[in-house]
């Protein structure tokens, strides 16, 4: 008897809602706070420098005193305004952005915990690389859309292909131990009629999202203020800080990966259960396998054009067979979609944000031209890493080829294109989609070249803040963009 079977363990959905609830709104109103504090401290007139002294201050503000005129709060802000600013509006950006893969069992709250502070570091440091994976498995669920569609499953929905390609059905065969699947598994275990199709809608798979309409306001606000003040700084030519710079790199990339995630659910706990009544044999032949029983149909472990193990002849041995949960850095084999082209430009607007720091002033001159080295090597080895990976994936791919006989000899190309397609559907795609040796020697260098340049970026932007120019601590003024006569 072939069912859907949802589990009824309980992971205190509640108490994690109010807590991320709580501790979002907290980091957005800390700031309003502290500078409603700062108002009643240094607004003692028109002139900013009669209420320096601490003395001054409170002889202004005791509570003898009475005002009996506006109190205009100061254009100007301090140090602190920046700093918290900047970090709560990065800490926000990534931790909403992120969508995780569902865990394992097994799982405790401290290794799920541990694991999205990891993820959530990487979006810091690198937020190019959540977004290559979100923009991986986009591709991927949009070929499992199509393939339901074309079997007449006209609702199978992003939100269903997401949900399964994260880890989100567990197939349980009548003997063996149970394992999660993709979608691309459950498209072939439908399709052969191993089991029946999940009827499950796309209202009943975002009940299970723990992101609420409330966590996006207020992470749209933050966001939207740091770009909006940006913006509104360089119009009215006041000094833009690198580190507000660096968060605006950082949260323009967590926008375009939440784009790419905008229909996965987020931190689901609870994985669907389908069970078959036909056993392993009769699904796999006995075939082998080293992730899941179903590796001959797709496999759960990264893309191979991304992982240089099997190249270097460095076996990865899973630490339980079958794996119990979809790794997040599982980067789908299909990139070479729309989406490529999308996360070029994504990944160069990213880099180009830094140079924008070019005219910048810094506290030395040795500090300058640092970044702007730094900056110039972040947009140069992105740039040649979109050449060679185009380059590589053509010769993967068989396009030189291609190219060469539609120029010189088009008799051979129908037979070449007929080759291709053969190779295609009978062999596996692991060679095909290994890094070639040039690949490899070319990239992995310049990946160590980024990470140096990478990291100058991210201290230079807390170390000038020891030195900044005057006007960055003036705050903008608003009045001047709204139209009078």
């Amino acid at each position: 008897m072939r069912s859907i079977v949802p589990t009824a363990r309980y992971h205190g959905t509640r108490r994690a809602r109010k807590w991320q609830i709580q501790l979002l709104l907290g980091l957005s109103l800390f700031p309003i706070i502290c500078q409603s504090q700062e108002t009643k401290s240094n607004a003692t007139g028109p002139d900013p420098s009669t209420c320096a002294p601490d003395a001054n201050l409170q002889s202004t503000f005791s509570s003898s005193t009475r005002i009996r005129h506006w109190v205009n709060q100061p254009d100007y802000r301090g140090t602190f305004d920046i700093l918290w600013t900047s970090i709560v509006t990065i800490f926000i950006s990534t931790y909403s952005m992120l969508c995780l893969n569902v865990p394992a069992p097994k799982d405790s709250f401290s290794t799920r915990f541990r694991r999205r502070l990891l993820w959530m570091a990487l979006g810091i440091l690198g937020p190019e690389f959540p977004l290559t994976y979100a923009a991986g498995q986009w591709s991927r669920a949009k070929q499992s859309v199509v393939s339901f569609n074309a079997y007449n499953y006209k609702d199978w929905h992003m939100r269903q292909a997401f949900f399964a390609d994260m880890g989100g059905f567990v197939f349980h065969a009548r003997d063996g131990e149970p394992f999660p699947i993709n979608a691309t598994q459950l498209h072939w275990l439908v399709v052969n009629k191993f089991v029946e199709y999940p009827a499950i809608t796309r209202k009943e798979i975002w009940d299970k999202s723990k992101q609420d309409t409330f966590t996006k306001v207020v992470t749209a606000f933050q966001i939207s203020y740091l770009i909006i003040q940006c913006i509104a700084r360089a119009i009215q030519g006041l000094a833009i800080t690198t580190l507000e710079l660096n968060a605006l790199a950082i949260v323009v990339c967590s926008l375009m990966t939440s784009c790419f995630w905008l229909h996965k659910p987020a931190d689901v706990q609870t994985p669907i259960h389908i069970h078959s009544s036909h056993s392993l044999a009769e699904i796999t032949l006995n075939r082998d396998w080293s992730l899941t029983p179903l590796d001959f149909i797709d496999e759960n472990g990264p893309g191979y054009s991304v992982n240089v193990q099997p190249f270097m002849k460095m076996p990865v041995i899973p630490p339980e067979r079958p794996i119990q949960r979809i790794p997040n850095d599982r980067f789908p084999t299909n990139p070479y979609g729309i989406q490529e082209y999308f996360l070029c430009f994504a990944t160069l607007l990213f880099t180009a944000i830094h140079v924008a720091g070019w005219s910048f002033e810094f506290p030395s001159r040795i500090e300058r031209l640092l970044w702007h080295i730094c900056s110039l090597l972040l947009f140069g080895i992105t740039a040649a890493f979109w050449i060679f990976e185009t380059a590589a994936s053509w010769t993967r791919l068989g396009r030189w080829r291609t190219i060469y006989l539609f120029v010189f000899n088009r008799k051979a190309l129908a037979e070449h294109k007929i080759r291709l397609a053969r190779r295609s559907a009978t062999m596996k795609r692991k060679s095909e989609q290994l890094p070639v040796p040039w690949e490899f020697a070319t990239i992995t260098p310049l990946a160590i070249i980024y990470g140096v340049a990478r990291f100058y970026l991210i201290a230079e932007a807390f170390a000038e803040l020891r030195n900044v120019p005057g006007t960055a601590y003036l705050n903008v003024q608003w009045t001047d963009f709204i139209p009078h006569i």
